[in-house]
């Protein structure tokens, strides 16, 4: 999203402001407050942290977008039908229902025909703020994550296990441990790594760190080769599924055979279905 978002938006500026769900700025900002952030502001930069999208404006202010479940920001240009914004290109792809929950649109300068910066979001779960860049950057959304799972070497991956106690796919997904692992990639990551989802994290050795962290990187380059899992909601910001799911090992697979041609089983592990072999996954405990 954040590739796509640099080569679309930077450079231009932001015209107005549309949402029929003000509650996307509370508590920290009313809509009134929002749009004296980002009216007539020019978008300098558009970066990645956690599931949070970071547009530097001028004026050193700094627009967050945090996703949530079901939110999917889209370029392009749309226009009210019965009381409904309806896109005005006839591609296939913004047609896609997931494409339709608009919420929130933020009008910008430039060409006509992708002059609106739109958030898609079924459920209204995503966040939206705008402020100074200090004041931003030290909320919980950003200050309490963990270091990005690319960005992180194998030492420091493994001095952060260090005291850690409880199951592995659940560690792996929190974002304060490492940031970029969520439910889909957990599972991928794990089956790679040849460990169950349940393995205890206190008794994993070097060996098994390596391989995690190892499986970790190539896993979630795949995905990012991939653009992306459509399992569900996710659309890219032209409105595009994303593909790993062609190529997914054993998510939401229960019941049919993995790579190795073994059964694929499903457990609850915290309240999230965790995805494995027990044939080709060790389970440490």
């Amino acid at each position: 999203m954040v590739r796509d978002l640099r080569l679309k938006i930077i450079g231009r500026r932001i015209l107005d402001v549309w949402t029929d769900w003000p509650k996307y700025f509370k508590p920290h900002y009313s809509l009134a407050t929002f749009k004296k952030h980002v009216l007539r502001k020019k978008i300098e930069g558009v970066e990645r942290r956690g599931k949070n999208i970071l547009i530097h404006l001028s004026d050193k202010h700094l627009l967050l977008i945090h996703l949530k479940m079901t939110g999917h920001p889209l370029v392009g240009k749309w226009q009210i039908a019965n009381r409904k914004w309806i896109p005005v290109s006839k591609s296939k792809l913004m047609a896609d229902p997931k494409n339709g929950f608009i919420r929130l649109i933020l009008f910008l300068d430039g060409p006509k025909n992708s002059n609106m910066l739109a958030l898609s979001d079924l459920r209204r779960f995503a966040k939206v703020l705008c402020g100074p860049k200090e004041e931003i950057f030290n909320l919980p959304d950003l200050k309490g994550l963990g270091p990005e799972a690319l960005v992180i070497n194998f030492r420091e991956f493994s001095d952060r296990f260090e005291g850690k106690r409880g199951k592995i796919k659940q560690v792996l997904m929190d974002q304060s441990f490492v940031v970029g692992i969520g439910n889909i990639y957990s599972d991928e990551v794990l089956y790679k790594a040849k460990i169950h989802p349940a393995s205890r994290v206190e008794k994993l050795k070097e060996k098994h760190l390596k391989a995690i962290f190892k499986a970790m990187r190539e896993i979630l380059n795949k995905g990012i080769k991939f653009r992306g899992t459509s399992s569900d909601d996710f659309r890219d910001t032209a409105g595009k599924k994303g593909e790993y799911g062609k190529v997914i090992l054993v998510y939401q697979k229960t019941g049919q055979k993995c790579p190795k041609k073994h059964i694929i089983q499903r457990m609850k592990i915290g309240g999230r279905s965790a995805h494995f072999c027990s044939k080709c996954q060790e389970l440490i405990s």
